[in-house]
């Protein structure tokens, strides 16, 4: 019955969007979002809107420059959202990318890393240690393999550069994953929960990326680094579900901004979570791709592709 009724709740709320979406025509600013013009000396994330194109999610894929240029690439949503990877890469005149990261094994965050590795240069592919015995992931392992791309497994603890200026810190999952009995049989919470937790800072800015955490181990790493956590930009866990968000890990992070990945709103609650206490917060089927740039001084230029037409998310 919960169940009916959060599909009732979405579907209403698609429905209103849609009638106000057609009700008065959108400005479309994707040519200003993937202006490389800007980027010069900030830190700059691009979260993308996918469009499935498959019965799978569509999922994360978010595209990162440098102060100086380095090009990194977190998920990769699922494959049939390649086109839409591809588009905004040759938009922003991408021919390298530098760190190419999956946060977990599931198909909407790495349905297109196979098409990447063949496509692009690739510096390296950065991972958690976890194996996942599918096709998807069985392709991009082959894609590795075939083209000699290095492939760094990331644990707890561990810190690498993202170009000369922003460091990129590891908080999970830690090094030994046990698995259980029959793996990966009814493994989607266990796989979601061993999403690499990564926050980037450049000076006094900082982005995390959470991918698809559950509220179980949220509460655990909040506990366990605290204020360390505190960031100005958020990946919003889950796309926004409701499995996801808890009070304890949102609190420790303190984001000004939150970024939802998602096909539609997966449970406005957990939105409303984010905006009352004061973080501007985005959905990418609603807004359109997310621009957040910043100088390192903690100051963030946001701009969503699109304007949204009602107030009828707060």
């Amino acid at each position: 019955m919960r169940k009916m009724r959060r599909l009732a709740l979405v579907l209403s709320v698609l429905l209103l969007l849609s009638l106000t979406v057609f009700a008065e025509e959108r400005v479309d600013r994707y040519d200003q979002i993937f202006d490389v013009t800007q980027d010069g000396g900030r830190l700059t994330a691009r979260f993308l809107k996918l469009t499935t194109r498959s019965d799978d999610k569509s999922g994360d894929s978010t595209i990162l420059t440098s102060p100086d240029g380095k090009v990194m690439v977190v998920d990769t949503g699922n494959p049939s959202t390649f086109i839409d990877i591809e588009h905004a890469l040759k938009a922003l005149g991408v021919s390298k990318i530098d760190y190419l990261v999956a946060s977990h094994p599931h198909v909407d965050h790495i349905g297109s890393m196979a098409q990447l590795i063949r496509a692009y240069e690739i510096g390296a592919v950065y991972t958690s240690e976890i194996v996942y015995p599918t096709s998807h992931y069985n392709n991009y392992m082959d894609a590795l393999a075939d083209t000699g791309v290095p492939h760094i497994i990331l644990t707890e603890g561990d810190t690498f550069m993202f170009g000369d200026h922003v460091l990129v810190e590891v908080f999970h999952p830690a090094a030994g994953i046990e698995y259980y009995e029959g793996y990966p049989e009814g493994s989607t919470q266990f796989i979601n929960n061993l999403s690499l937790l990564l926050k980037l800072t450049y000076e006094d800015s900082s982005f995390l990326f959470t991918g698809d955490l559950y509220t179980n181990a949220e509460r655990e790493i909040a506990a366990k680094y605290g204020e360390r956590l505190s960031s100005g930009v958020l990946k919003v866990p889950h796309h926004g579900a409701g499995t996801s968000s808890s009070k304890p890990f949102r609190e420790a992070i303190g984001a000004e901004v939150a970024v939802m990945m998602s096909d539609a709103i997966e449970e406005l609650r957990i939105y409303r979570n984010y905006s009352k206490a004061g973080t501007k917060t985005f959905i990418t089927s609603i807004d359109g791709a997310v621009l957040v740039s910043t100088t390192g001084d903690g100051d963030y230029t946001v701009l969503s592709q699109f304007d949204r037409v009602s107030n009828f998310l707060d």
